[in-house]
């Protein structure tokens, strides 16, 4: 493992638990609105598939351990897990590895497509998830269509391809400057 590359996973861990600790003292409506899914993806075309998964690691099992870094209450704990919203979680690992992989230190191209695919997972990852702990756990009847109502039209149309195109633009600046150093 590369040193530098640690280091930088360690801070992308922290902007996350940053981020979400954030995420406490806003709005509810404000929600979607949440700078995460930005970190996740940037961290794809930053740290490369391995270490930006890592990253994700680190931020979630330091939020099953307690701390309070998730963005909803009750902030931490084994408890989240049964939240609707943790497949989200689960999705951000999934999705920065995926951005990872495409992207591979590539062209601006391959670094929208990366981070398309990477939005894909990460709502295959949160809308399976939000269906299967709405309808088995929680017993509330669901439809696909309601789940989709619930957990991708507000997320995707109040910003998440705005968010895709910030990640594109600051990870391919970050990029860009550390093979100038």
């Amino acid at each position: 493992m590369e040193t530098r590359k640690l280091a930088m996973t360690s801070v992308m861990a922290a902007l996350m638990c940053l981020a979400g600790m954030l995420l406490h003292w806003v709005s509810p409506a404000l929600v979607p609105f949440s700078v995460l899914p930005v970190f996740v993806l940037m961290s794809g075309i930053i740290l490369g598939a391995e270490y930006a998964a890592m990253a994700m690691l680190v931020y979630i099992v330091l939020g099953l351990f307690g701390l309070p870094v998730f963005s909803s209450a009750p902030f931490g704990g084994v408890g989240y897990i049964l939240k609707p919203t943790f497949g989200f979680l689960l999705g951000y690992v999934a999705a920065a590895y995926a951005v990872g992989k495409v992207y591979r230190e590539g062209s601006l191209w391959r670094a929208i497509i990366g981070v398309l695919a990477g939005l894909v997972i990460l709502y295959l990852f949160g809308l399976s998830y939000l269906y299967i702990i709405l309808h088995w756990v929680l017993h509330r009847p669901t439809s696909l269509a309601g789940v989709l109502m619930i957990g991708f039209v507000p997320l995707l149309f109040m910003g998440d391809l705005i968010k895709a195109g910030i990640a594109v633009w600051v990870g391919q600046e970050v990029v860009r400057r550390r093979k100038a150093t």
